[in-house]
């Protein structure tokens, strides 16, 4: 499968036309970065947006004392990361690590963002989308750290119950 067949079923450039998907194209190169190479950290300078070809990423957001939180597992062909490099901060908001071998197409976002900004209409839905991506991953992470809360108030409301019965002996 091509990249052009790969980015025209992505959601972020579904509306472009045939021209602007081509020169989206132009922006971009095909990297494989072997496995548990970090791609880039939370904090650094966002440059470049990127499509996962094949391979997985892994997105986590830093945590105090080495305990970092998945964000989200990338696995499927298509899938993009890399969303700050089209945002107003350029800040990666958090690190994307591969976990397997991982072969993805970066694309340089001042390149992107010139286009984005000749053709405002197709702009503003990439960049719709690209809010609709930042909401699922959101609601995703929220998901996730609700069910950490609810396992945790589990167990520890059972280390009370073992700590309170280990007293009445």
């Amino acid at each position: 499968m091509t990249i052009a067949h790969i980015l025209d079923k992505i959601s972020l450039f579904k509306i472009l036309s045939d021209d602007q998907l081509k020169a989206v194209i132009q922006l971009g190169n095909e990297i494989v970065f072997p496995r548990d190479v970090e791609i880039y950290r939370h904090g650094q300078q966002a440059k470049t947006l990127y499509v996962l070809l094949s391979g997985a990423v892994s997105l986590t957001i830093d945590g105090p004392e080495e305990l970092d939180i998945m964000a989200e597992a990338l696995e499927k062909p298509g899938s993009v990361f890399g969303m700050a490099a089209l945002t107003k901060s350029r800040v990666y908001n958090v690190t994307a690590t591969c976990t397997k071998s991982t072969k993805a197409f970066a694309l340089d976002s001042d390149g992107l963002r010139d286009i984005i900004r000749r053709e405002p209409a197709a702009g503003l839905e990439v960049m719709a989308e690209l809010a609709q991506l930042y909401l699922n991953r959101f609601n995703y992470t929220r998901r996730a750290i609700t069910n950490l809360f609810k396992i945790f108030k589990t167990q520890t409301y059972k280390a009370e119950v073992y700590d309170v019965y280990s007293e009445l002996r």
